[in-house]
């Protein structure tokens, strides 16, 4: 049982190469016209760090909406923000361009490095609330890669996406997409048409702005850069003002970013109606993102090798060794973990 548990996890573990290729070639359908995509914009500190402030914001609206209008969710709270903000980064983009894969590697790419930071200075939180962010990495995967199976087929079959977990993908997003519609029609001013393109089904009120965004002064002098940048940033402004033209809230919301946090963070709080989001989580981005394309070259050569994802540095040895030696050492390791010794 422990070593089924082991190669499960093992096999879990296989699809990081999702984005990690400097170019990636996608089938389109039937016909065989190909697209061509070159992370260019990802790798770029300041798009990295509004794609996971953009993750971030609809993340914690979505727990705003799911509180405020106590709907009842299945699954844990924590997952379902996760799906409405990607399946709403998905669902209002403008199809599978650069910009929403260039999002998507920035977001993965996050919480790869974050993982990877996890596993060599804490223990893991099974027990959290929220996913591991390595499962966070592969659910937004398994999204996109439902959301047009038949053109990124190819993808899959060349960056290890276990068969297990996409067979169902295309039918994760349908579900998700459905529930993403109803959410719509009853909590917004918007809808989707026959083709899922999105339209304004009512005009919210001129002066209605229910989220507002409130930045806390701070003593800190590093986090001055930080202030100034989120004050001027014209993407920041357009994710706020689309989402008053977008969500019905029974209560205003206020989006503060603030100073005193015990780490990089963001979280929710219904006793204030209000959103706090970090400085020093924007600062971990702006550092994150110097790491990305490293992150991608590295990977991009333990591909063939995919659980190495999990606890690299313990096997940095053991390169030049045998896979099986690998292997036996690595699933004996995850079974101290799950069980102990």
């Amino acid at each position: 049982m422990k070593i089924e548990v082991s190669k499960r996890l093992l096999l879990l573990m296989g699809f990081m190469m999702m984005f990690s290729g400097t170019l990636l070639s996608m089938e389109q359908g039937s016909q065989g016209n190909s697209i061509t995509y070159r992370p260019s914009s990802a790798y770029d500190p300041r798009f990295f760090v509004e794609s996971n402030l953009e993750f971030t914001l609809l993340h914690e609206l979505s727990h705003a909406v799911i509180e405020l209008n106590d709907i009842p969710v299945l699954g844990g709270n924590e997952r379902a923000a996760d799906q409405i903000a990607i399946m709403l980064m998905i669902m209002t983009s403008h199809g599978f361009d650069e910009t929403l894969f260039d999002k998507m590697l920035s977001i993965s790419g996050e919480w790869m490095i974050e993982w990877r930071e996890d596993i060599k200075r804490h223990p893991l939180a099974f027990w959290d609330v929220h996913p591991l962010a390595i499962q966070r990495f592969y659910d937004v995967t398994c999204l996109v890669y439902g959301a047009a199976p038949d053109k990124l087929e190819k993808i899959r079959k060349e960056t290890w996406l276990p068969i297990e977990r996409a067979w169902e993908c295309d039918k994760e997003y349908t579900k998700n997409r459905q529930a993403l519609l109803w959410l719509a029609d009853n909590y917004s001013y918007v809808s989707f048409d026959r083709n899922w393109q999105l339209f304004q089904k009512e005009q919210h009120p001129p002066a209605d702005e229910v989220v507002k965004i409130q930045f806390i002064p701070t003593s800190n002098v590093a986090y001055e850069p930080i202030i100034d940048w989120l004050m001027s940033s014209q993407r920041l402004k357009y994710l706020i003002d689309r989402t008053n033209q977008i969500l019905k809230l029974p209560e205003p919301v206020t989006i503060y970013f603030e100073t005193q946090c015990s780490g990089p963070d963001a979280w929710w709080n219904p006793a204030i109606n209000g959103i706090v989001i970090c400085y020093s989580l924007i600062e971990q981005f702006q550092n994150n993102a110097q790491k990305l394309q490293p992150l991608v070259k590295r990977l991009s050569n333990e591909s063939e090798l995919p659980f190495l994802f999990l606890f690299p540095e313990k096997y940095s040895g053991l390169l030049a060794q045998d896979r099986e030696t690998i292997r036996r050492e690595f699933i004996q390791l995850m079974d101290d973990i799950l069980v102990g010794d």
